[in-house]
């Protein structure tokens, strides 16, 4: 490369890509150059940050500290001519002593991004174009800057150190920036989802929680408020022994008096009413005001004004309320009703229904019936047949235990194994690693979940429910059932095996089979529209 060539006119597109998110990498025309040497990535993501040209002395001696001179400027010329050679094409241009990148040959990630980011930063109201561009960036945005880059230049360490942090503060800006726009078009969960990804790049940072705060405060999520703002004392405390500074207790004192006076004010808050039954008083309340009445029967977990308290759990019930009026109740034993210490039998379960449908004024209901709590439903399907107008059932099951003519669930030995271990964790997000696999580590979930749990039942009572249901076979029942019937199971679910739901669908006569994708337990999870949709459709007149 001669100091004296006439330069080369630009082409129409770059050459050459210069990666220096995560391990370096400069790919020429689609393909990665064998660019082995540490020093080569160097160089170039050195000169791609300087937009003119660099003097040789001083990149010799960046790159070589602990040479002479000569020796350093000899070993430059080496590289240069090394890497020119690997990538087939002229990268550098000599300019009085000094070497730049050749003008519109090469274009970096880095600074492609950088370009982006603060564009969006700038503008008043980012576009959608320009928002999605951004998301599709930020899986490379968030890796490091030349990873695995280090061959003993101070010097250089620190120019990476003071690149790498002016990088961090523009992507922090930028995320703050997409999530206010998100928030402001509606999309919270994305918000949100952005507000964790500035947590990841520095968990010290409290103004990142406080903005996590006010987008779970938003979604009228107290939990996620609550969930955020331990985490980020908790994070304090491990690190320095410190408290949250004074903005952020300030900030979590304002958000949360606003949702308790939001919740206060709230007109569709439903109200809790009880239905006296043979076993005591049981909790329920009603939700829309639909000609047809939809009573959910839910698993062992239960208390109805904290689960109207989580937003997508409360969005789904909503929606199917828009059609009826949705019953949602504490089965005995469970959240707000009677707390016996009694097994929780299909029998029992069937008679709580009954005394909510009475005190409901409801004569016919269609019933919805999630896990165990299918077993009442469908109890109450042979037994009081004109009391049922048609069953939904997702991630149901015929008999809470295996035996040799029914392979899927767990022989009893095993339950009781598993029975152990949950009461053990009980009070915590337990079960979330089976029931929500897909959320499990939404913190907002996980505190919200710890907490429903907690005020579900004791230990010793969530003995005696699920004991009952260990011991539960419906299977003789289920060819009586006349009652119009979808069943539906996802075909991951990790608590209720997928052939369980199959075998219900089988034998239940003229029951719908609708299998469905994903692995969540939880009906309200993952692909809940489709759960939803499928029900409207059912139960449709």
């Amino acid at each position: 490369m001669s100091s004296h060539e006439p330069p080369s006119p630009a082409p129409a597109a770059p050459l050459a890509e210069l990666r220096v998110f995560g391990v370096p990498a400069l790919v020429v025309r689609g393909v990665e150059a064998p660019l082995s040497l540490k020093r080569a990535h160097a160089l170039l993501a050195y000169l791609a940050f300087h937009a003119g040209p660099v003097p040789r002395s001083h990149l010799a001696t960046l790159l070589w500290p602990d040479a002479t001179e000569g020796q350093a400027r000899a070993r430059l010329r080496r590289l240069v001519y090394t890497m020119e050679e690997t990538a087939g094409f002229p990268l550098l241009v000599a300019e009085h002593d000094g070497l730049a990148l050749r003008a519109g040959h090469v274009q970096t990630d880095a600074l492609q991004f950088a370009r982006l980011a603060r564009r969006l930063v700038a503008a008043e109201a980012p576009d959608g174009h320009a928002l999605c561009e951004a998301r599709a960036w930020l899986p490379r945005a968030r890796s490091p800057l030349l990873q695995g880059i280090a061959f003993g230049s101070e010097a250089f360490d620190d120019w990476l150190k003071a690149v790498s942090i002016e990088h961090e503060l523009l992507l922090a800006r930028l995320l703050e920036r997409m999530a206010d726009a998100l928030a402001k078009g509606g999309d919270l969960a994305a918000a949100i989802e952005l507000a964790e990804v500035l947590i990841g790049l520095d968990v010290y940072r409290e103004p990142s929680y406080v903005l996590l705060m006010q987008l779970h405060a938003l979604q009228g999520h107290s939990a996620g408020v609550e969930a955020a703002y331990t985490r980020c004392a908790d994070a304090l405390r491990a690190e320095f022994g410190i408290r949250p500074g004074p903005q952020t207790e300030q900030a979590y004192e304002r958000i949360t008096e606003e949702l308790r006076r939001r919740w206060s004010l709230r007109p569709q808050r439903p109200g809790v009413r009880f239905a006296e039954s043979g076993r005591g008083t049981i909790a329920y309340t009603v939700l829309g005001s639909g000609a047809r009445a939809l009573v959910i029967c839910t698993g062992f977990v239960s208390n109805i004004e904290i689960a109207l308290e989580y937003p997508q759990l409360r969005a789904c019930l909503d929606a199917l309320a828009e059609r009826f009026q949705v019953v949602l109740f504490d089965r005995s034993g469970l959240g707000l009703s009677e707390r016996l210490l009694a097994a929780s039998t299909p029998d029992a379960l069937a008679a709580d229904i009954t005394a909510v449908m009475d005190h409901a004024g409801l004569a016919r209901a269609w019933m919805f019936g999630s896990s165990e709590g299918s077993l009442g439903t469908m109890r109450l399907a042979v037994e009081c047949p004109d009391r049922v107008q048609g069953l939904c059932l997702f991630g149901a099951l015929a008999r809470g235990s295996a035996s040799a003519d029914y392979p899927w669930a767990l022989p009893a030995a095993a339950y009781d194994v598993w029975l152990n271990r949950l009461i053990a964790a009980w009070g915590g997000p337990v079960g979330l690693e089976t029931f929500a696999p897909g959320q499990q580590d939404d913190p907002a979930l996980r505190a919200w979940w710890a907490r429903l749990v907690r005020h579900s039942a004791s230990p010793g009572g969530l003995a005696t429910i699920l004991g009952g249901l260990r011991d539960a076979d419906l299977r003789a029942d289920l060819a009586r059932i006349r009652a119009p019937t979808l069943v539906m199971h996802r075909r991951g679910d990790r608590a209720v095996r997928f052939e369980a739901g199959e075998h219900l669908a089988r034998t239940i006569p003229g029951a719908a089979w609708l299998p469905l994708e994903g692995a969540d337990h939880f009906w309200w999870c993952g692909e809940s529209e489709a759960v939803i949709e499928a029900v409207l459709r059912f139960a449709s007149p």
